[in-house]
């Protein structure tokens, strides 16, 4: 008898260490609409290793790879392409000397075309990438930014500061299946920005593209994912590369909500609208950034009705009040004021911010129900009043602890974008660079969603059971110091829906065979 107590004992104690390594992902959230705390998990068991390939437990995942390291093989090119080429430099009496820096520029450019044969090599090898339209699309936009390279030429976009003050100078988730919306954070979705500066042949700077960027303009869903029954879900899909020795987590997240079921609440609104000399810039388009700027802010009074409290704000060297809050009821009236605004003078972003932060508090606490919000429209080209990131993140930060959020549209060449990343990178806070076209579509389409948070301080543990992995990148997330964390908790400040999606994907090097 004692013996077999002492043998079930044994089978009870090693039924741990038999069991399939699996991936457990818990996550949690605050609600948008009522402010309860939920939360969940789920898991998924690994495929055994030594397999031939890529072996995945959705072949949604083999997409979602592919797209994430060519953005990170993009982003890396872009820095070894503005490091290629030194500084000017002043000599002693004065001149300055600007190297000539086409050669290395041009082995930067020979060594992308390599590595664009490799990605076109693994394309032909994968059925599923072959035959799909957005891998299609990124390869193309890398053989334009190669063919850019070569000819040697500085690269562009980006804010600069100007030489001249402006007015004297007068010239922009994670999708699991199911069936319901994706969702997907706030901060940056500027892959805009960087296809138009491509496709315009530029070489963007370093600081234009972000792996978080660019896989938020795919839907990369996980096909296999269970439905989701309540506002957030996590989905964990796993892929296992033995001959590399990686495993990849993707993390998909849905929504019982469905576009047909959606609807937004009812707005307390400030648009905030540029109008700084800076703004008359074409960008090499039809029309003038304060063009393209009105035509959102006409959208947006469009997309409004009777419930929603607007006002608008206007913002160059000073700030103006052009319309106080009130129902939207005449809306002719209201375009029309758009219609006859012209640039004029500098850019004091601060003031406009504060302004329109102001007229949107006057009806926080009388209108519940409400979503209260600023929307910023600007090339965020800041040379007049409080220039410093730092103070307009702290404004946006205080606005955003008394239930106010911000959505920031940028436009233009000159683009401050690390700017508008780090005040939106805040609760309740996203942007879209929108300078035309599609970008500008974009905005339109997705109007209800940008301005509907859905949860808020949304984390995500994964933990990788019985295997020795260590994390060594994770994709679709930044830190605000724009870094990518490499850590098993996720944090993310806000959540709203995306008929888009995007991904956070998450690689791991598995140990060594011996």
């Amino acid at each position: 008898m004692q013996i077999l107590l002492f043998l079930a004992t044994l089978v009870l104690f090693a039924q741990p260490a038999l069991a399939a390594p699996r991936v457990e992902v818990s996550f949690r959230y605050e609600r948008a609409d009522n402010a309860r705390t939920e939360s969940g998990s789920r898991s998924v068991e690994i495929p055994p290793l030594g397999g031939p390939g890529l072996v995945a437990t959705d072949p949604g995942i083999e997409k979602t790879i592919f797209l994430a390291q060519t953005a990170q093989t993009l982003v890396n090119f872009l820095g070894r392409y503005q490091e290629a080429c030194p500084a000017p430099v002043r000599t002693w009496i004065g001149r300055v000397v600007t190297p000539d820096c086409t050669t290395a520029r041009r082995a930067v450019a020979s060594a992308l075309r390599t590595e664009i044969q490799t990605m076109d090599a693994r394309i032909l090898a994968n059925p599923r990438l072959r035959g799909d339209q957005d891998v299609v699309e990124v390869l193309d936009l890398t053989r334009s930014l190669a063919a850019n390279m070569a000819q040697g030429r500085a690269p562009v976009g980006g804010y600069s500061p100007p030489s001249v003050p402006l007015h004297r100078a007068m010239r922009y988730a994670a999708r699991a299946g199911g069936g319901g919306l994706a969702l997907g954070g706030g901060g940056a979705q500027g892959f805009g920005y960087f296809r138009k500066l491509v496709r315009d042949g530029s070489v963007p700077k370093a600081d234009v593209l972000t792996v978080e960027g660019f896989l938020r303009e795919f839907s990369l869903p996980l096909t296999r994912a269970e439905a989701c029954p309540s506002l957030v879900c996590v989905d964990p899909a796993v892929a296992v590369d033995s001959e590399n020795r990686k495993l990849y987590v993707q993390l998909g997240m849905s929504s019982a909500m469905t576009a047909e079921a959606f609807r937004r609440d009812p707005l307390n609104l400030a648009v905030v609208l540029d109008v700084s000399g800076s703004m008359g810039a074409t960008d090499g388009t039809e029309k003038s950034r304060l063009e393209w700027a009105k035509d959102a802010l006409i959208r947006t009074i469009e997309e409004l009705d009777e419930r929603d409290m607007l006002s608008i704000v206007l913002f160059e060297t000073n700030s103006e009040i052009l319309v106080r809050p009130a129902p939207v009821r005449d809306k002719q009236a209201l375009i029309a004021k758009v219609r006859a605004l012209q640039t004029r003078g500098s850019t004091n972003l601060e003031a406009g911010l504060r302004d329109g932060f102001s007229l949107v508090r006057e009806n926080v606490d009388r209108l519940p129900g409400y979503e209260h919000r600023v929307i910023l429209i600007s090339d965020a080209g800041l040379n007049t009043g409080v220039t410093d990131t730092a103070s307009l993140q702290r404004l946006v930060t205080e606005q955003a602890s008394r239930r106010i959020g911000l959505t920031a549209l940028g436009l233009g060449e000159n683009f401050h974008q690390s700017v508008i990343h780090a005040i939106t990178n805040s609760r309740g806070g996203n942007y879209l660079f929108v300078q035309s076209g599609k970008d500008m579509l974009q905005y339109f389409q997705a109007f209800d969603y940008l301005v509907t948070p859905v949860a808020y301080d949304f984390n995500v543990g994964a933990f990788v059971q019985g295997l020795g992995v260590e994390l060594v990148r994770t994709y679709g997330v930044t830190t605000e110091a724009g870094a990518e964390p490499t850590r098993n908790l996720i944090d993310l400040k806000t959540l709203f829906f995306t008929e888009a999606g995007g991904a956070i994907l998450l690689e791991y090097a598995l140990p060594q065979t011996r």
